[in-house]
């Protein structure tokens, strides 16, 4: 065994020694987790853009995962299994199915940040942002507005919220207060 497997099967009993139960989170619940995720990716997003563009990469990646954390949410508040996958317009394609909408330009954004984020649409290349390619390729395309992509999310997560049932409604209530952070830095 190595040093690292050796420090890993040590650090696996310590976590083992936590046995806490476990049960099942509702669906609706998860939806507000999901939406929590996304606020707070979005506001790191939103403070690497106050900074140089050379943060662009990272932005992107941030603002990709929050758009699917958005989405997820929406899928969770209908009390649906969110897909364990990345490509943000098959995800917009899921929760269009159950009623949720943005406009056109709304969507062709998610298009645009889904080429960055999921896949290349000119080279059919995925997660570029978090892996080099093993070939030369060209890189770039239109970068979606970050205020854009935080109204989007937002729409998104206000949808979400008025599909929850009353009770978890008051919780859904909270997350204003991060926007309202979120704000400072957008």
């Amino acid at each position: 065994m190595s040093k690292i497997e050796k420090a890993q099967s040590n650090i696996k009993k310590l976590y083992e020694l936590i046995n806490e139960p476990s049960f099942p989170i509702p669906k609706e619940m998860q939806a507000l987790y999901w939406a929590y995720i996304a606020v707070e990716l979005l506001t790191a997003a939103s403070i690497l853009d106050k900074k140089e563009l050379h943060f662009i990469n990272p932005k992107l990646q941030l603002t990709g995962h929050a758009i699917e954390c958005s989405m997820k949410a929406c899928i969770a508040s209908v009390a649906a299994k969110p897909p364990n996958k990345h490509d943000l317009v098959q995800l917009y394609k899921v929760i269009e199915k159950h009623g949720f909408h943005l406009d056109d330009r709304s969507q062709a954004l998610i298009v645009h940040l889904n080429h960055h984020y999921y896949q290349d649409l000119g080279t059919g290349t995925k997660f570029k942002l978090r892996y080099p390619t093993e070939t030369s390729e060209r890189s770039g395309g239109s970068i979606p507005p970050h205020s854009d992509m935080v109204a989007i999310s937002n729409t998104l997560i206000e949808q979400a919220a008025s599909r929850v049932p009353d009770i978890l409604d008051e919780m859904f209530r909270t997350i204003p207060t991060y926007r309202a952070n979120l704000a400072k830095f957008a």
